[in-house]
C-alpha cells in the first residue's frame, strides 16, 4: 500500500547533499528582458547616427547648395568658402562617426550582461551622436534610465 500512495511530501522531495549544505542552495534567477532592450536601443541610436553622418560626409562641393544654404552663413561670417564649410562639415562628420560607435559597444555589452558601468559610459557618449532630428539621442537617454533600473542584471 506504502508503494502505491505515494502522497507523502518527505518521499518525493529530494535529500541535501554535503555539497549543497557546503557550498548553500543558489535560487535559480531568472532574466529579465532590460538588458535586451537596452542593447536594442543603443544598437538602434548608434547606427542611425552612422548612417546620419555618413550621409553628411558623402556631400561634396556640387551637392552642397541644395542641402545647405551657404550664403546665409556667408552674411554671418563673410570669409567662409563654400569648400571651408565643406570642410567644416566633413570634420564634423568624422568625430559624429566616432561618436556612434560608443552607442553600439554599449548595446552589445548590454546584451552580453557585462560591465555596467562601461554600457553608463556609452549610452552617455551616445547623447552626443544626435542622429537624425535627434532620435540617436533621445533612445541613448531611454537607454540610461532603464539601466538604472535594470543595474542588477548586470554582473
Amino acid at each position: 500500500m506504502d508503494e502505491i500512495n505515494n502522497t507523502n511530501p518527505d518521499i518525493n522531495m529530494k535529500k541535501t547533499s554535503e555539497k549543497d549544505l557546503q557550498y548553500g542552495i543558489q535560487p535559480v534567477k531568472s532574466k529579465s528582458v532590460l538588458p535586451t532592450v537596452i542593447g536594442f536601443l543603443l544598437i538602434v541610436a548608434g547606427v542611425v547616427a552612422i548612417v546620419n553622418w555618413l550621409s553628411i560626409f558623402l556631400i561634396n562641393i556640387n551637392t552642397l547648395g541644395d542641402y545647405y544654404n551657404v550664403s546665409q552663413i556667408q552674411q554671418v561670417y563673410p570669409n567662409v568658402t563654400p569648400e571651408q564649410f565643406l570642410g567644416f562639415l566633413k570634420t564634423c562628420a568624422t568625430i559624429g562617426i566616432v561618436v556612434s560607435v560608443f552607442p553600439i559597444l554599449g548595446g552589445i555589452l548590454a546584451i552580453r550582461r557585462k560591465n555596467w558601468g562601461i554600457c553608463l559610459a556609452c549610452s552617455i557618449i551616445g547623447l552626443l551622436s544626435i542622429g537624425i532630428l535627434f532620435t540617436s539621442s533621445l533612445f541613448s537617454f531611454i537607454a540610461i534610465v532603464i539601466l538604472f533600473v535594470s543595474k542588477k542584471d548586470f554582473q
